[in-house]
Order: structure tokens, then C-alpha cells, then sequence
């Protein structure tokens, strides 16, 4: 489940984002609106996820164009083909966990991410790079898992997303691009962790409730 030009959202005006304390103001031309609760509690939802998942969406256009540059020195289709096996190959093994690691809503947005990047969607990727086929087995699985990898970028509708990364852009959202590889040790070992954490807390929580419910009846017995 993976990954990525655009001009922002809502028209061709200028606009500037500028968070101050609570609010947001949204600066077109001379005008000043101030944005509503509701756009305000998107940006803060989405915002994480965007710092978390812009990363491989940026190394995704980057590495389609240097694929395509590779390619277009390569003459004979065996080798092309080679050629793409050993990038798939070689891509798998550096990022199968990081994306099996990533919850559905965080894959939603990377895949939204990767098609505003490269100008196309995930399934066009696979289709071009991968073949049909398998571009129809990954539209699938992409379905099981409440992904749709056919969705093209729409800057109107994501005006959210466009906002948070013009904000990464200008540099007021502090912004880490590096890409992080996780091997299947640590997955499995973070996988571990974070079942032991949701068991340790559903006990906890089992044992509040009988501690209110003990406290409940003392007071109706005094």
C-alpha cells in the first residue's frame, strides 16, 4: 500500500497560511478570512501523518525519474526488464515493513501524496512499471484494505493537505525528508511491543473498572 505537481487549492489566488496560537488566517489578495473550526481540526489531524508519510511520496517521484532516465539508456527489452525486477526486488526489501507498519489512514494519505508527486496514481505505476496484471491483483488487495490505489490527486478537494505542505514548503512546519527502512526484526519486535502495550492497558483498564465499581457500592452502603 504505497506512494507520488500541483498549484494549491481553491483557485489561482495567492495563499498564505500563517498559524497564530489557536487559529489559522487564510491571507488571499488584500482580504483576510479567518479559517473555520472545521478546516482547523482537519489540518491538525492530517498534519502527523503528512510529516510521517511525505517523505516516501518525495522519494517516490525521485525515484521514478531517475528509473525512467536508466531505462531510457537501456536498449533491449530483456535487459529492461531485468532492469525492473531488480528495482522492484531491491524496493521490496527496503520497504515492505515500513508500509505494513503504517496504519490504513496514514497509506490513504501516502498514496494521495505519491500521485500530487509524480502526477500519477499507484495503479498507473504498477500498470506501467509492474504490468497489468499485477496492477490488478495490487487494485484488489488495495480494496481489502480500504485503499483505493486508482484515486487520481485533486487539489480542490485535498485543499487540507495542499495547506499542510505548503506549510512543510516554506519551512513553518518543521520538515524531516529523510526516508526511514525498517528490516523485519524491527517490525516484528515493534509489533510485540505494541501488543504487550494494548494488553497491559486493557488490564489496567478492567481493573479501574472494578475499582469504580467497588467505590460505587461503599457509597450506597454508607
Amino acid at each position: 500500500m504505497k506512494t507520488f505537481v500541483v498549484v494549491v487549492g481553491f483557485l489561482w489566488v495567492n495563499v498564505i497560511l500563517a498559524q497564530t496560537d489557536d487559529s489559522l488566517k487564510t491571507v488571499i489578495g488584500n482580504e483576510v478570512k479567518i479559517v473555520d473550526q472545521k478546516f482547523l481540526n482537519e489540518y491538525r489531524r492530517l498534519k502527523p501523518t503528512v510529516i510521517k508519510v511525505y517523505p516516501y511520496a518525495l522519494f517516490a517521484a525521485d525515484l521514478l525519474d531517475k528509473m525512467n532516465n536508466d531505462l531510457a539508456s537501456i536498449e533491449k527489452r530483456r535487459k529492461r526488464n531485468k532492469f525492473l525486477k531488480q528495482s522492484y526486488k531491491t524496493l521490496k526489501s527496503d520497504f515492505k515493513y515500513v508500509i505494513l507498519d503504517m496504519y490504513i489512514s496514514e497509506g490513504k494519505v501516502l498514496m494521495k501524496l505519491i500521485a500530487r508527486e509524480t502526477g500519477m496514481t499507484v495503479y498507473d505505476i504498477i500498470r506501467i512499471y509492474k504490468g497489468r496484471k499485477d496492477a490488478a491483483i495490487f487494485n484488489l488487495m488495495g480494496k481489502m484494505y480500504e485503499q483505493n490505489i486508482k484515486e487520481n490527486y485533486n487539489p480542490r478537494k485535498e485543499y487540507v493537505l495542499e495547506a499542510i505542505i505548503r506549510d512543510i514548503e516554506s519551512g513553518k512546519i518543521k520538515f524531516n525528508s529523510e526516508v526511514k527502512t525498517i528490516n523485519k526484526e524491527t517490525y516484528q519486535y515493534e509489533k510485540k511491543r505494541t501488543k504487550e502495550r494494548v494488553k497491559v492497558n486493557k488490564k489496567k483498564k478492567r481493573q479501574r473498572k472494578k475499582d469504580n465499581r467497588k467505590k460505587k457500592k461503599n457509597k450506597q452502603r454508607n
